[in-house]
């Protein structure tokens, strides 16, 4: 499968915007130098800048950041040192910058900035409101800065993109999925991970948390708390003819001859258990007697879009046979009242739909910003599970959601309906709900749309559906370490271990492919080789990266600097495989045999050259883009594929030790339209 589990997470997480805006003007830097020599050049070529701030102000000339329109003050006057004493200052700091704001008590300013190089043409910022107007550039120095005026309280989570195209082209955020990357100048990090079983499997997002941002109490673990227990298990589905992996989530002192616990059910299951921290939380108001004893079911979704996007199928999955299922296997009620279904994003619009499908299962519905404004694409009117709720008579439900005060901007491609914005649907929701006669607790907080916020707000939730105490009281535990605020995203881990020169004669015994288990992760494989004396590691579908030595056989990623790799022998020195850590344990991966070609077949593909290569393969819509299927098989100038193909037209590529590339023979092509372009054949009956 091309696009991989932790993408397919974050692309589905994504809010599309209103996409119209103009770029930032592109002025050529003097090279080596973040200045131009001359006052009077800077003078006689300085265009109109203008920056955005989150309210659409539109300020020219001038930064809105009184730091920066300092410095450009400065610049003006010809003080060349205060550009390098600025990076100076903020390498050591970190970003952003937060200023406040003249006259307000509740505002601040919070700058991001990026560095460019001679080649950057815009810089664009990522899940903060304002998404396609891009940075400004400050004269014509390498720094581009956006600023935005927000609350003291926010706690959000951003990417930067630099070079894209107009967003008047933009059809699709996920496109640029692979161009997105963390702040480097943002210590402060948080990693959104969906399978605990594959450590490449993360998204890094750089973190803010401003000085008012509310505590994350209840999902910072404990030691003098007990923890319960989670077991991975998989789950065949009947109704739905696929299978997925499930968590299940038993607390402390759990047993079968208990008073039947109460029963939580997820969806998005990898990223609430990995990234949502469920299992502390749970433990937390356990021990703290704010809820009773549960347990919970986390559900992964393996096609998620149309799964959560209100599926009479999914509903009845999750009613059918994941509630039964649970019912047999643990001591869990059979009281709707006590049985919970929950879910983020498009998770929440699914959980309240579910509820509403299977009001004798599930009595309570936690959603986190739920996507409340989807409609089919048959129908005209958003909102649509809000209308069904209007029209419908009350039903035997209670409700505990939320929304972003940053989630307050809706949009969606140009020439295409424009959905309301997600907070103003949630807000709907609640008022069509309050006005049916339902039991609503309903919030806001400070923030965007991010497991980053949603972690730190479900025990309220939790609390609100099943608590046992009608005024919930801090444990003593929970308030020693409230202050300081304790803070919930964590500082960019930089490896400090010396590296060690490995001889490239033993580096090249590494080289091969390595393929995590297929239970637990699919068709990734790690290519392992070795490039100007250093050794390489290309994962799957990520970039190639350098890996750092520590010892003769073990090393650490670059790119992942906590993500530790050790190569394993056997008594006879043969290399059979690694191991991968990033803190929660080995995970091994067996070395892959030499690839077996496929030397029959009425259809050739031919790649010339790449003969150094270790592995060539071909992949496609033939075989649902699985990398490890369909080997070539090497020639003396290049690589040949035979397969079966019915007729039909398909779009494939080859796969040169793990990179992807187009047939350079074929001409004929095809945009998949997630920004991918893809060879085409066409197989015509004979």
């Amino acid at each position: 499968m091309r696009v991989p589990i932790a993408h397919t997470l974050m692309k589905g997480l994504f809010t599309l915007f209103i996409l119209s805006a103009s770029f930032a003007i592109n002025i050529p830097m003097s090279r080596g130098s973040s200045l131009i020599p001359s006052l009077k050049q800077q003078q006689r070529k300085l265009p109109s800048y203008r920056e955005s701030g989150q309210e659409g102000t539109r300020v020219e000339d001038r930064p809105l950041s009184p730091r920066l329109a300092e410095l450009q003050d400065r610049l003006k006057s010809g003080d060349r040192n205060a550009l390098d004493s600025f990076w100076k200052e903020i390498t050591e700091s970190g970003a952003p910058m937060v200023e406040p704001v003249a006259g307000s008590e509740r505002d601040v300013l919070v700058t991001i900035l990026w560095r460019g190089k001679e080649e950057t043409k815009n810089v664009f910022v990522f899940q903060i409101p304002g998404i396609e107007k891009p940075m400004t550039r400050l004269l014509y120095t390498d720094l581009w800065y956006k600023t935005f005026r927000l609350q003291k309280g926010a706690r959000f989570v951003y990417r930067l993109a630099t070079n894209l195209p107009d967003p008047k082209e933009w059809t699709s955020l996920a496109r640029f999925g692979n161009a997105m990357r963390s702040d480097p100048l943002n210590p402060r990090q948080f990693a959104e991970r969906a399978n605990e079983l594959n450590p490449y499997e993360v998204t890094f997002y750089a973190a803010a948390e401003l000085a008012s941002a509310e505590p994350q109490l209840w999902n910072i673990a404990h030691p003098k708390v007990p923890a319960g227990r989670v077991q991975r298990d998989k789950f065949t589905s009947k109704l739905l003819r696929n299978e997925r992996p499930i968590w299940i989530y038993t607390p402390h002192n759990y047993a079968a001859d208990k008073k039947p616990y109460g029963l939580l059910v997820l969806s998005d299951g990898g990223l609430y258990l990995n990234s949502g921290q469920v299992a502390t939380t749970l433990d937390n108001l356990i021990a703290a007697r704010q809820i009773p004893p549960l347990v919970a079911v986390m559900v992964d979704n393996p096609n998620r879009f149309r799964e959560l996007a209100c599926t009479s199928e999914y509903a009845d999955f999750l009613a059918q046979e994941i509630v039964p299922w649970a019912r047999v296997n643990y001591h869990v009620t059979d009281r709707p009242e006590q049985t919970i279904i929950g879910g983020a994003s498009l998770g929440g619009l699914a959980a309240a739909f579910v509820a509403f499908k299977h009001p004798e299962v599930f009595g309570n519905v936690l959603s986190q910003s739920g996507s409340f404004q989807w409609k089919p694409d048959n129908e005209k009117d958003f909102e649509w599970l809000t209308h069904q709720f209007a029209a419908r008579a009350r039903l035997p439900l209670r409700f505990s959601f939320e929304a972003g005060q940053m989630e307050n901007t809706g949009g969606g491609p140009p020439g295409q309906p424009i959905p309301p914005p997600l907070l103003r649907a949630n807000r709907n929701l609640r008022d069509t709900l309050r006005s049916k006669g339902y039991s609503v607790h309903y919030t806001e907080f400070d923030g965007n749309h991010s497991m980053f916020n949603w972690r730190g707000t479900l025990g309220s939730h939790l609390i609100a559906l099943v608590g046992t105490n009608p005024k919930p009281k801090i444990p003593a535990w929970a308030v020693k370490d409230r202050q300081p605020v304790a803070r919930s995203s964590t500082l960019r881990n930089e490896n400090t271990t010396a590296e060690v020169k490995v001889t490239p004669a033993l580096l090249k015994q590494y080289i091969g492919r390595y393929e995590i288990d297929p239970k637990f992760t699919h068709d990734f494989v790690l290519y392992v080789s070795v490039k100007d004396d250093y050794l390489w590691v290309r994962p799957g579908y990520l970039r190639a990266r350098r890996v750092i030595a520590e010892s003769d056989w073990r090393f650490h990623d670059s790119e992942i600097p906590d993500l530790h790799l050790a190569f394993i022998k056997d008594e006879k020195g043969n290399v059979t495989g690694l191991t991968l850590n990033s803190g929660t344990g080995d995970i091994r991966v067996k070395k892959m045999p030499p690839p077996v070609p496929s030397n029959t077949g009425n259809t050739i593909f031919k790649l010339m050259g790449h003969t150094d290569a270790e592995a060539v393969a071909i992949y496609g819509s033939f075989n649902n883009w699985i990398q490890t299927k369909n080997y070539c098989a090497k020639e003396a100038d290049g690589w040949v594929c035979k397969l079966d193909l019915a007729p039909g037209k398909y779009t494939y590529k080859f796969l040169v030790d793990g990179a992807g590339l187009n047939d350079p023979t074929n001409s004929a092509t095809e945009d998949d339209g997630n920004g991918h372009i893809d060879s085409v054949v066409v197989i015509k009956p004979k």
